[in-house]
């Protein structure tokens, strides 16, 4: 009688920690680089049985020319959704990938912004879509879909989070385009193109950059150049950005006689639900600075 109580006690104890028939496997997600990490933890938000990793390190920033490294094929391995920029910004997309891991669903999620043309180093389409508010609503609409797909349970649960996501980056909008109204000044010069699309929401024009392909800093021959445009065209500052150096900005402000002022494209940095708002109106505040006064 001991051995079969003991028996089904321990029979008992296994069963206890077995998964639940029919229990769902998480769903694994991840995600290229910090933008999209921060619209898809926004997204998932509290639902359970779903995980969000982030490929590059939060200290990378764009990831132009970046190449895949063994730790990275481990995550793309052990993935279901890859949630990507798209529209050229991850070059590795594709074979490399595909390679990792065959099952895993590459979600694109700028397919539906109207893209900007006559880009310098990513052919003919200006990747950096997430830096207008405007985009990231079609961005998270876009990861929504893919989870919702991937995970139907979790459906309701991702379009309530989405929802409220949304509005908040509408009000965030909003405030950027009330701001735009008092704007005395229009022309600006950036570090490089990651601006353009948030300069075509607010009505503002893109008259040169630092730097017109990664890495590569300009002659000085091409500062002059800029420096006159700078002073032709009546810019108010040089706007560069935390994951650059200043120097070569600081040097062109000097050249020109105007400011330096820094702008965030929400590269690097915090991985936080509220990072890109935050970022966001950092920025409108100093171009409120640089382009209302005067």
């Amino acid at each position: 009688m001991q051995r079969l109580a003991a028996a089904a006690l321990f029979i008992a104890l296994t069963l206890a920690f077995l998964p639940s028939a029919g229990a769902a496997e998480p769903l694994r997600v991840l995600a290229s680089f910090l933008p999209m990490e921060i619209f898809t933890r926004n997204v998932v938000g509290d639902t359970p049985g779903v995980t969000v990793e982030m490929m590059l390190p939060a200290s990378l920033g764009c990831p132009h020319d970046y190449a895949l490294t063994p730790g990275d094929m481990k995550k793309i391995a052990s993935a279901d959704l890859f949630i990507a920029n798209g529209l050229g910004m991850e070059e590795f997309l594709g074979e490399p990938v595909r390679r990792a891991n065959p099952k895993i669903r590459i979600v694109e999620s700028a397919r539906t912004v109207l893209p900007l043309r006559g880009e310098h180093d990513h052919g003919d389409v200006n990747p950096h879509t997430w830096v207008s508010p405007r985009n990231a609503i079609l961005q998270v609409r876009e990861i929504e879909k893919a989870l919702s797909a991937a995970r139907p349970g979790g459906a309701a649960s991702f379009r309530r989070n989405a929802d409220a996501y949304v509005s908040r980056l509408s009000a965030l909008a909003a405030e950027l385009d009330a701001a735009a109204k008092t704007f005395r000044r229009r022309n600006i010069v950036t570090f490089h193109n990651v601006f353009d699309y948030l300069a075509r929401d607010l009505g503002l024009t893109v008259v040169g950059e630092i730097e017109t392909a990664p890495g590569q800093e300009p002659s000085a021959g091409e500062i002059r150049n800029l420096s006159r445009t700078i002073r032709e065209r009546k810019v108010p500052a040089v706007f560069s950005e935390p994951q650059y150096s200043p120097k070569i900005a600081e040097a062109l402000a000097r050249e020109a006689g105007v400011p330096v002022r820094m702008l965030d494209p929400v590269a690097t940095g915090s991985p936080g639900r509220t990072a890109y708002e935050d970022a966001m109106r950092r920025n409108l505040s100093t171009l409120k600075e640089a382009l209302s006064d005067r």
